[in-house]
């Protein structure tokens, strides 16, 4: 069986009086059945705002107040750039399992945090 996690955190400040952060979490799996390829969370100050994942395919609100603020297009709109997103990171993945020729067995957990 081939496992292989990767995970990339995109952090961001916005200016304002108050330091906020966002944070996006890309992990990536491969090799275990009936699990998702790709997950993805987005944060915010440490909470967690955002689900999607590869199975599912949608953007899923985590607190009550994100639902009730934007609306069923702002949700599709986030689901496609995030399903671009995973796209583009298991290309990533495939292009670094080549370049260290991770074929079997061995666990990789990568982080990349801007």
């Amino acid at each position: 069986m081939l496992l292989i996690l990767f995970s990339i955190s995109l952090c961001l400040s916005w200016v304002s009086p108050d330091t906020k952060s966002h944070t996006m979490i890309y992990t990536i799996v491969s090799g275990i059945k009936d699990f998702p390829e790709v997950t993805s969370v987005a944060m915010v100050n440490g909470v967690q705002v955002g689900y999607h994942d590869s199975v599912i395919r949608r953007c899923i609100p985590r607190q009550q107040f994100m639902a009730d603020y934007f609306s069923v297009k702002f949700w599709d709109h986030i689901s496609n750039l995030v399903d671009a997103n995973s796209e583009l990171t298991k290309e990533n993945l495939k292009a670094m399992m080549t370049m260290t020729n991770q074929t079997s067995g061995k666990i990789k957990p990568i982080e990349n945090a801007h």
